[in-house]
């Protein structure tokens, strides 16, 4: 384990609140891979222009959306690019937003992928959430994990880091408080495959940050 991981301190960021159990949601299996629908009716406004996102792969990432923002309007909060590259900036950005949040990063070997979670981005050191969030991945290979059920650690946000999905040791995503370097693993919270391809470790090229409305 590269050295930039191995001295975070693993326990504390495992740890979450009592109260996220009675907000997790019945799981829905692991692994649902949806076609896009391309019913004009569907497509959603888009404010805000994506360097990384293509119009097919929102629809599909629309299609997967919970129901309560199905057919909910995109617009970009965040970007590396227009915001800079600190994760604190993006804890600032997110202060007075109350929405689901999509993450999508863009590696250096082009790989698109992210998460959904359920709630804004925010700062917490315990794991907070439900069963609405999910990881993707879009390129190379399209695929959605939706949460598994197994436990509650939907996403956690710190200073030195922010997680999506963990368990014994594992993260489905983690990126570092420069947004410049992560890793993604299998993990319980989402019984997922590495996000990236056959590489844990990754080096960041672009992120954004959606809201919906």
């Amino acid at each position: 384990m590269s050295s930039w991981f191995s001295n975070l301190n693993i326990s504390s960021m495992m740890r979450r609140s009592k109260s996220d159990a009675g907000l997790a949601m019945t799981p829905r299996p692991p692994l649902v891979q949806a076609a896009p629908s391309f019913d004009l009716d569907c497509v959603p406004e888009v404010d805000g222009e994506s360097e990384i996102l293509r119009m097919d792969e929102i629809l599909f990432l629309s299609n997967n959306l919970p129901a309560r923002v199905l057919g909910a309007d995109w617009r970009l909060t965040y970007s590396t690019s227009l915001h800079g590259y600190s994760l604190a900036n993006v804890y600032r950005k997110f202060q007075q937003e109350r929405s689901p949040t999509l993450i999508a990063v863009l590696d250096t070997n082009d790989q698109l992928f992210g998460a959904l979670i359920s709630e804004n981005i925010r700062m917490d050191e315990h794991f907070y959430g439900t069963g609405e969030s999910f990881l993707f991945s879009l390129r190379p290979k399209r695929q959605i994990y939706s949460w598994s059920g197994e436990n509650q650690l939907f996403v956690q946000g710190t200073l030195e880091s922010f997680i999506v999905g963990a368990g014994d040791g594992h993260f489905g995503l983690f990126i570092d408080s420069n947004l410049y370097k992560g890793r993604t693993q299998a993990c319980e919270t989402y019984n997922n495959l590495p996000l990236a391809g056959n590489k844990e470790d990754f080096h960041i090229k672009t992120i954004e940050c959606w809201t919906f409305s």
